[in-house]
């Protein structure tokens, strides 16, 4: 299949939780509890298909829920060609509190993608996205190596950092260095803060919530787009959102990473498909 964005990363199983109130330790809190599809990788590659992009998926699973996996990315329109792994799908208990998330994760099959086996599928894709999460326990050849294969065929390169405490783990000063090899890369405002990537790379594209999103381009010009006011409901896949809406527009555009109207068009897609995610329970589009 030719696509226009290719997505590499994780998939997970999310099990939301948010509680009626204060959790009460050592007894009973009710709570509404949803089990949903996850994943930060899967969720972008999800919005980008719902925003109209051609989408082709690589990730890791389990060996028994290749069939179930496959079933929800074609329900989604998201091409995809699965590893799997002994190990059990990955899955994340999500805790919600208001606008806050505490995640408790069990990365599985995840941690089995191979990244070196992948490169016919970078041919003719205008963008390949790499989930931050999808570097955790990789060595920094094999990631560079990706990134290059991706350059060689005349793909951009875009990345979101994952999490703060998943870059700590890393380290940070390691992360940063490999992330200057990307071309895009899209921190929230925490993380942003923690890499300090300015001027650093062609594109950076920072998020900040209901405030909006500013994209920094190499020579200091700042873009700047207003966010959304809206109630949130589950703040999970805010970000993916964000990142798959923006790419899909980009990718529809034929952007350039210094073409400022395209950039600014690209935000207001973003910041109107977290907006949506924030109001819906799980970190997938609403099929």
């Amino acid at each position: 299949m030719n696509a226009s964005l290719l997505v590499i990363g994780d998939v997970i199983d999310d099990i939301i939780v948010v509680p009626e109130r204060a959790i009460r330790p050592n007894t009973d809190t009710n709570a509404r509890i949803e089990k949903t599809l996850g994943g930060s990788a899967a969720n972008v590659a999800a919005w980008a298909a719902s925003s109209g992009a051609s989408v082709q998926f690589l990730g890791c699973v389990g060996r028994g829920d290749l069939a179930r996996n496959e079933s929800n990315f074609a329900a989604a329109g998201v091409s995809d060609r699965l590893q799997t792994s002994d190990r059990p799908t990955g899955s994340i208990v999500v805790l919600v509190d208001g606008d806050s998330r505490s995640m408790l994760t069990d990365r599985g099959a995840n941690q089995d993608l191979n990244l070196d086996l992948i490169d016919a599928e970078l041919t003719q894709v205008k963008i390949v996205y790499l989930s931050g999460y999808a570097l955790l326990g990789k060595s920094a050849e094999s990631v560079i190596g990706l990134i290059e294969r991706a350059h060689r065929h005349g793909a951009l390169v875009a990345v979101d950092p994952g999490s703060t405490g998943y870059i700590e783990d890393y380290g940070v000063e390691r992360y940063r260095e490999l992330l200057k090899h990307v071309d895009v890369c899209f921190p929230n405002l925490e993380e942003a803060e923690l890499l300090r990537l300015e001027g650093q790379l062609p594109l950076l594209v920072v998020t900040d919530g209901e405030r909006g999103a500013t994209a920094q381009l190499e020579d200091g010009e700042e873009i700047s787009a207003s966010g959304l006011t809206v109630t949130s409901v589950d703040p999970t896949g805010a970000g993916d959102a964000f990142c798959g809406a923006f790419l899909a527009k980009f990718a529809e555009l034929g952007a350039g990473l210094n073409d400022p109207a395209a950039i600014k068009v690209a935000l207001n897609d973003g910041i109107e498909a977290g907006a949506k995610a924030v109001i819906t329970l799980g970190a997938r589009p609403s099929l």
